[in-house]
C-alpha cells in the first residue's frame, strides 16, 4: 500500500504520493522516520525491480472553468541492490524514474452561488523525475550506522541530500535506541518561466534547505509485542509558495514536529503479524494532522515457497493551514487556495501479495485512497473542496537474493 504525506516537506505542483513501495513486510519494525533497527550484518545480497501506476481520478466536470479535467497519471519504475561488503559492511543503491503526465489544479475559488470553481492547466504537461540514492551501512554488535547520499532531478527541480542513521541496542537486546539526521538543499527552475512571467519567472533560481532530526526507541514488550516511540523535528526555509499557482504567497519559513508510534503484535490464534502505527503531526502554519494505520500480515508456506499477504487499512484528516482561503486575496500577507492546506479526511485500503520461492519472489499490490473535506474528524470547513485527489496505485515486483 502506498503511504502518503499529506503534509509534505516539499510542497510541489503535482500531488506525488507515492513512497515506501519496496519495504520487507515482515520486519517487525517498520520506523516512520527510516530509521534502521540494529540488526545483525546481512550475509546475502538482493536485487530488487517494481513498477507502479498511480492513477487520479478526473476532476468534476461542473466545478471546472478552464482547463483539462483529466488529472496526473504516473508511471514509476524502482530498482534496489542491497549487497555486504565484507562481513559488517553493506552497501546499498536506490534508483527510481518516474514520468508523468496530465493536468494539475492552478487554484480555486468561490462563484456567486457559494460552490468552488477550479482553474485547472492543460492536460499536456509531460515530466520526468530521477531520483537517485546510495547509501552505506555498517554493523557492529550493538550497534548500527547507516550514511546516504541522494539527488532527485526533475524537469522544474533538484535536489540534493544528506543522511545519517543511528541504532544502538542493550546488551540484552530488549531495548534500541534510534536517531537519524538529514538535509537537503533544493533548486527551482519553473517550466516556461519565461512565456508566464509572474510566480513563475520570480521563483526561478529560488532555493529551499531542509533540516530533519529524529530520536526514539524500540522495546520489546514481551515475546509477542514491540512499541516504537519517537519525536522528527524538520525546520525549512526558502521558497515554499507553489510558483505554478496564480495567488499563492506562503511564509518563507516552516518548522514541522511529529510524534510517531508503533506497535507490532504477533497473534497466535492467527499466526499473523499485526502493525498499528499513529502519527501526530504539527507546524507553524497551524496545520495538525493525524494518521492511524494497520497492516495484517499472514503467511502461508507451500512446499519450498511462501505466500504472504498483508491487507492494510490508512485512515487520516488534518486542520487547514492558517492562511488558507478559496479567495485567495493579496490584501492579506499570506494566502493559497491549494487543497493540501485545506481541512480534509482520507482513507485508503490496499492489499499485497508476495510469493517467495527458493530465492526469487514476485511481489503484487494495490490501493484505494479517497479523500473529502467532510470526512475530518476536527478542522472541517464548510465550503467544498473539489480539487482534493482521489488515486489507485497497482504495482508489480521482482526480487533476488544470492
Amino acid at each position: 500500500m502506498v503511504a502518503t504525506n499529506m503534509t509534505p516537506n516539499r510542497v510541489p505542483k503535482k500531488s506525488t504520493a507515492l513512497a515506501q513501495l519496496t519495504q520487507s513486510a515482515l520486519a517487525i519494525v517498520s520506523s516512520t522516520s527510516g530509521v534502521a533497527v540494529a540488526a545483525e550484518a546481512p550475509t546475502d545480497a538482493q536485487l530488487d525491480l517494481r513498477f507502479t501506476q498511480y492513477r487520479e481520478a478526473d476532476m468534476p466536470e461542473e466545478r471546472v472553468t478552464l482547463g483539462d479535467r483529466e488529472r496526473y497519471a504516473i508511471d514509476v519504475t524502482q530498482f534496489r541492490m542491497f549487497s555486504p561488503v565484507g562481513t559488517t559492511s553493506a552497501i546499498s543503491l536506490d534508483l527510481m524514474y518516474e514520468t508523468m503526465s496530465g493536468a494539475s489544479p492552478l487554484g480555486s475559488q468561490l462563484n456567486n452561488s457559494d460552490q468552488t470553481e477550479v482553474l485547472m492547466s492543460g492536460a499536456s504537461i509531460e515530466e520526468t523525475r530521477t531520483d537517485v540514492a546510495l547509501g552505506w551501512h555498517q554493523y557492529s554488535k550493538y550497534r548500527t550506522y547507516s550514511w546516504s547520499l541522494a539527488s532527485s532531478i526533475e524537469n522544474d527541480y533538484e535536489s540534493i541530500a544528506l543522511g545519517w542513521d543511528f541504532a544502538i541496542e542493550n546488551r540484552k537486546r530488549w531495548l534500541t535506541l534510534l536517531s537519524s539526521l538529514s538535509a537537503s538543499y533544493d533548486t527551482l527552475s519553473p517550466t516556461d518561466a519565461d512565456v508566464f512571467g509572474g510566480p513563475r519567472a520570480e521563483a526561478d533560481g529560488e532555493t529551499k534547505t531542509s533540516v530533519s532530526a529524529y530520536g526514539g526507541f524500540n522495546a520489546v514488550v514481551n515475546a509477542m509485542t514491540t512499541v516504537q516511540m519517537g519525536v522528527g523535528f524538520t525546520q525549512l526555509d526558502g521558497y515554499l509558495s507553489d510558483p505554478y499557482r496564480g495567488a499563492d504567497q506562503r511564509p518563507d519559513q516552516r518548522q514541522q514536529v511529529t510524534l510517531d508510534v508503533q506497535i507490532r503484535r504477533y497473534l497466535g490464534w492467527l499466526g499473523a503479524a499485526w502493525h498499528v502505527d499513529y502519527r501526530y503531526y504539527q507546524d507553524d502554519w497551524e496545520i495538525k494532522a493525524h494518521t492511524i494505520e494497520q497492516h495484517v500480515y499472514k503467511q502461508w508456506d507451500l512446499g519450498s515457497g511462501s505466500i504472504l499477504v498483508s491487507p492494510s487499512l490508512r485512515y487520516y484528516w488534518q486542520h487547514q493551514a492558517s492562511f488558507y482561503q478559496l479567495n485567495a486575496s493579496p490584501s492579506t500577507e499570506f494566502y493559497s487556495s491549494d487543497y493540501r492546506l485545506s481541512a480534509y479526511g482520507a482513507a485508503a485500503v490496499g492489499l499485497d501479495l508476495t510469493w517467495d520461492w527458493h530465492n526469487w519472489g514476485v511481489q503484487l499490490g494495490y490501493s484505494l485512497y479517497l479523500s473529502d473535506e467532510s470526512w475530518g474528524a476536527s478542522g472541517q470547513q464548510d465550503t467544498e473542496t473539489p480539487s482534493l485527489v482521489d488515486f489507485t496505485t497497482v504495482s508489480f515486483g521482482l526480487f533476488t537474493r544470492f
